[in-house]
């Protein structure tokens, strides 16, 4: 029998890919609405809207029913310097956000709630000694880069005792989209992007059709094999921030650009921004690939230049 998801943030960058991946796959997508602008770019996608907020769970909490998965990808936009201020109030209006969302599933039956489906950045989890990450990893103890504002959000759905899968993307979901689009294809254009410290750091990513089909994937499993359950969706691929950014430059016949030391950084973007690009870690996404999924772009040699041509920016052919 077809399944049929609950998607919150469907006009964004993921939740687009996830509309079109579900229909794909057969499914339904009922997509929450802000606005009849939000309605309409949803319908044309192919996802039945539904007008509400996140904030206010009970305007939509009978929307839910019939549904088995309900996929949060609340993301407030972020600013061009994520301060300390910013970080606060990105944290407030996501708590906000989920616990509308757990008044919804709280009002329903508990056999009639879909599971809920949190999404968060790689860098939330405590690397172990050897710098690995995985589905067993622990929240980090001392909370640094976009997990100031994953962490608090994810303490707050655990409280609300409800059925939830943890899954987590790289510190960066790169694709066709404006963040790519901004950050590294105008920013090294523009010569203002640059590599942050040594580079070698290596960086969590994950291209955004993937992130989108691994949504999509998990969704059709037996709810026992969710609940209860995280799991890594980076590509796992080891690639180091210069990796990343030099290719991007090669592939756009751009001169590969300089470094910054993070502190600078910190002071211009915001000290979590250069926090999370400076994150160190190994993904293990082994427990998402023993599901049976597998990645379309299992690195960022597959993936910047599917992304670049998308932005109609490929001047290079990959390298063999």
């Amino acid at each position: 029998m077809a399944r049929t998801l609950f998607l919150i943030g469907g006009t964004g960058f993921i939740g687009r890919e996830v509309i079109a991946a579900a229909g794909r796959s057969g499914l339904t997508v009922r997509a929450l609405a802000r606005s009849d602008a939000s309605a309409a770019s949803l319908e044309s996608a192919g996802a039945q809207p539904v007008r509400g907020t996140a904030e206010n769970g009970a305007a939509w909490a009978d929307a839910l029913r019939g549904t088995d998965v309900l996929i949060d990808l609340v993301q407030p936009p972020l600013p061009s310097r994520l301060s300390g201020k910013a970080v606060k109030e990105i944290v407030a209006r996501r708590e906000a956000a989920a616990a509308g969302t757990a008044s919804a599933l709280s009002s329903l039956p508990a056999q009639e709630r879909p599971v809920w489906f949190s999404i968060s950045g790689a860098d939330d989890l405590e690397p172990d000694p050897q710098r690995v990450i995985s589905h067993n990893s622990a929240l980090r103890a001392d909370v640094a880069g976009f997990g100031r504002i994953g962490i608090p959000v994810r303490r707050l759905i655990e409280r609300s005792g409800l059925d939830v899968t943890y899954i987590y993307f790289g510190v960066m979901v790169y694709g066709a989209g404006k963040g790519f689009a901004d950050n590294y294809v105008n920013g090294l254009r523009q010569r203002k992007t640059r590599v942050i410290g040594s580079g070698a750091n290596r960086l969590p990513i994950v291209h955004v059709i993937d992130a989108a089909g691994a949504l999509v994937h998990l969704s059709q499993l037996p709810r026992d094999q969710l609940v209860g359950r995280a799991f890594v969706a980076a590509d796992g691929a080891d690639t180091t921030q210069r990796e990343l950014i030099d290719e991007t430059a090669r592939l756009m016949e751009i001169k590969p650009p300089g470094t910054a030391p993070p502190w600078l950084v910190g002071m211009i973007a915001g000290r979590a921004v250069a926090e999370a690009l400076t994150f160190d870690a190994h993904a293990d996404n082994s427990a998402l690939r023993a599901t049976g999924f597998s990645y379309l772009y299992p690195s960022y040699r597959e993936g910047v230049p599917q992304a670049l041509e998308a932005l109609g920016e490929l001047k290079s052919p990959r390298t063999i």
